[in-house]
């Protein structure tokens, strides 16, 4: 469970990537005021935005819920059950 949590974070941090990179095309739109630029490209752009903040907030609840269910990990506690010599 500790390895999907790791997992997490990084996706984590691909999706704040991705969510700033979509909001940087939709912020320098006037920079190709000579290019032709369809109608739709707000609506999309923005859904694709919304839908990048879903995933960041759906993310964020994931780790959330594996820190309620499973509780926090105690690091010094790992190995005190095991007995070598049996």
């Amino acid at each position: 469970m500790r390895n999907i949590e790791y997992i997490l974070y990084v996706v984590f941090a691909v999706y704040v990537f991705k969510t700033f990179e979509s909001l940087y095309i939709l912020t320098s739109y006037s920079e190709f005021e000579n290019h032709i630029i369809p109608a739709s490209f707000f609506p999309i752009g923005i859904l694709i935005f919304l839908l990048h903040l879903f995933l960041l907030g759906l993310t964020l609840l994931a780790i959330k819920y594996r820190r309620d269910m499973v509780g926090p990990y105690v690091f010094d506690d790992m190995n005190q059950h095991i007995d070598s010599w049996e």
